[in-house]
């Protein structure tokens, strides 16, 4: 069985968080592509925009629940303090012992990667993947970064997507001033957000 995880604050999720998961899937043949909201990311621990965790899990749910190989995990957010992605490849091999396990970045996060912490333990525990994300690094850039994030033989894997710049960020500022967000986040999410204040 082959499981990928995607991490992150999902601030909300939206649009392209999802059609970065469905190439994940396709391009390293995932059985399952497990999201993993996280409690608190370690570079982002004063976020006073972080909806409660409770609604983050809800619209992930709604997000995902038409696409067959998408799962939700909520091993942070029930684990609590800061999440580290260490923590949760191992707990999601001892669910799955018989897995081989990917973890999805993004290229700006590739760049900080060797920050993380147990960094090379996390290339040798799983199959690190990066996403290129719109116009952040040159072919150069990227063929460094697999050098340095190379592990005991086993290079990082890039994955390719289309390069839409849409961030959770302009979502919530779009719905802070009044605005539409239409067509950046499913019918579901936006409902449940309109319902719930969120945002506002």
């Amino acid at each position: 069985m082959r499981i990928g995880i995607i991490g992150g604050s999902f601030n909300p999720i939206h649009i392209a968080h999802l059609i970065i998961a469905d190439r994940f899937c396709d391009q390293v043949d995932l059985d399952q592509c497990m999201f993993v909201p996280a409690a608190h990311s370690p570079f982002k621990i004063d976020d006073q925009s972080l909806a409660a965790p409770e609604h983050r899990l809800a619209m992930v749910r709604l997000a995902i629940e038409q696409h067959p190989r998408f799962t939700v995990n909520d091993v942070e957010l029930r684990r609590g303090g800061v999440s580290y992605s260490i923590d949760t490849i191992r707990s999601v091999q001892q669910a799955y012992p018989e897995a081989s396990i990917s973890l999805l970045i993004g290229s700006d996060q590739a760049v900080e990667f060797v920050r993380w912490r147990e960094w090379e333990s996390i290339c040798r525990e799983a199959q690190l993947c990066i996403v290129r994300r719109p116009f952040l690094l040159t072919p150069e850039m990227e063929e460094r970064i697999s050098e340095t994030l190379t592990v005991d033989g086993r290079a990082p894997v890039w994955i390719t997507a289309p390069l839409l710049e849409i961030s959770s960020t302009e979502v919530r500022q779009r719905v802070a001033s009044g605005r539409s967000i239409n067509y950046l986040t499913v019918k579901a999410v936006r409902d449940y957000i309109l319902e719930w204040g969120l945002y506002t």
